[in-house]
């Protein structure tokens, strides 16, 4: 994401070059904010991806520097006990930010405004982000200190599955689904297998969405069929007419 930043603000910068001749405002305004981008990319601490202390006695057993419920942006932890989400930051937040300076950007540079000013606070939430991520590792990040975060013991889960690029915790009354990035999909499951319980890694798969199959039966079963009422009386009034009465 660092370079991405970085890419973005040597983007508009070079477009506002080409702009300088013809639009001054917009050109100054790009200038601004590419400056700004660019800024940020420096600024911003590099991501820690994956994490797995070799450290045995660590309480710590894995972390992952992103994950995603909802429109809520977590760390995340695992211990020997239990998993651990760190709030960051809300997506809502970040459209919000990204919102006004689109329509700053409209008011002073037309539709070029609106796409770096877009960017920009998507930047600027990244830049903010890994700031408060860099704040959480310094402490314990197995600690709660923020109401939005998240705490799972193990002993409340049935089961932890890893699906493409979610992790999702089976609970006795729901399914909470944490969305990662794909390239942490691609090594994490072999690390899972190491930190999660291995009750919680077999076993069938509960499901709240779909009823089972002999659920389904039954309520195929009991279920009356519409219209069928109908055909019995058309088909009882045919005979009627065509049979003659004794």
């Amino acid at each position: 994401m660092r370079m991405n930043i970085l890419i973005a603000g040597g983007l508009i910068s070079a477009v506002s070059v080409l702009l300088l001749s013809s639009e001054i405002v917009a050109s100054f305004f790009g200038f601004a904010l590419g400056g700004l981008n660019i800024i940020t990319g420096v600024l911003t601490p590099k991501a820690g991806g994956i994490v797995y202390p070799t450290d045995q006695q660590d309480p710590l057993k894995l972390s992952l520097d992103k994950g995603v419920i909802r429109t809520r942006i977590y760390t995340i932890a695992f211990s020997d006990k239990k998993l651990v989400l760190r709030k960051l930051s809300s997506v809502n937040l970040t459209v919000a930010t990204a919102l006004i300076l689109a329509l700053l950007g409209w008011d002073l540079a037309g539709p070029f405004g609106i796409i770096v000013g877009g960017i920009t606070a998507f930047s600027s939430q990244e830049f903010l982000t890994q700031r408060r991520r860099d704040g959480i590792r310094t402490g314990n990040l197995l600690e709660l200190s923020d109401r939005g975060d998240l705490e799972f013991p193990y002993e409340e889960l049935e089961q932890v599955q890893l699906s493409g690029n979610r992790i999702q915790l089976y609970l006795k009354d729901r399914i909470v689904r944490i969305v990662i990035s794909r390239k942490y999909s691609r090594i994490l499951g072999p690390v899972l297998e190491k930190v999660i319980p291995a009750n919680l890694q077999s076993g069938p798969v509960p499901s709240l969405e779909a009823p089972s199959f002999q659920s389904q039966l039954s309520l195929a079963l009991q279920r009356p069929r519409r219209g069928s009422a109908r055909r019995k009386g058309r088909l009882a009034r045919w005979f009627r007419h065509r049979m003659p009465m004794p």
